[in-house]
């Protein structure tokens, strides 16, 4: 009888620290999400940033872009196109907190181009940012945790992350 009355409250005193536990997971995933769709809102109305989209395409959604140069480039990438682009990605939270201090996810720079990529195999917010931009183009580009990653933690970016790139269109290769 004792052992059994033992068992039980062992039971539950497991079952008091466990929930919370769980608990915890879903909230701090939750805050994550609502840090970067705040911080992804602060690029509205910010100097030189504007709302970017493929209309018909992604529907309603954009990133927002903001032109570094002007390339001299006529024709636009089409989401089939292979491209050569220089990259380097940050997580938005960090960028906009102290853009000095950011580290990088990701670069792909001039040293590392080798083998274009079609403009598809890209994340979604990526791929809407290269299809609005001509060779030679650079341009900061702010994508929401949606058209990133969405809720997976791919290599060091955390689920729901949104993502601030410096980007250039280098070639369309036909």
């Amino acid at each position: 009888m004792i052992s059994k009355r033992l068992y039980t409250l062992g039971l539950g005193l497991l079952t008091l620290v466990a929930l919370p536990s769980c608990n915890d997971a879903i909230d701090t995933q939750q805050q994550r999400r609502e840090n970067n769709e705040k911080v992804f809102r602060t690029f509205k109305g910010r100097e030189g940033y504007s709302p970017v989209s493929i209309p018909g395409i992604y529907g309603s959604n954009f990133v927002y872009m903001k032109y570094t140069t002007h390339g001299k480039g006529k024709e636009k990438p089409a989401a089939t196109d292979n491209v050569r682009c220089e990259y380097t990605g940050y997580l938005t939270t960090e960028w906009v907190e102290d853009s000095t201090q950011a580290r990088p996810f990701d670069s792909n720079t001039s040293q590392t181009l080798i083998t274009p990529a079609r403009v598809n195999t890209y994340i979604t917010g990526f791929a809407i940012a290269l299809q609005n931009m001509v060779v030679g183009d650079a341009a900061e580009v702010v994508i929401p945790w949606y058209l990133g990653y969405g809720g997976q933690t791919v290599g060091g970016i955390p689920s729901y992350s949104s993502l601030f790139f410096k980007l250039k269109l280098v070639e369309i290769v036909k």
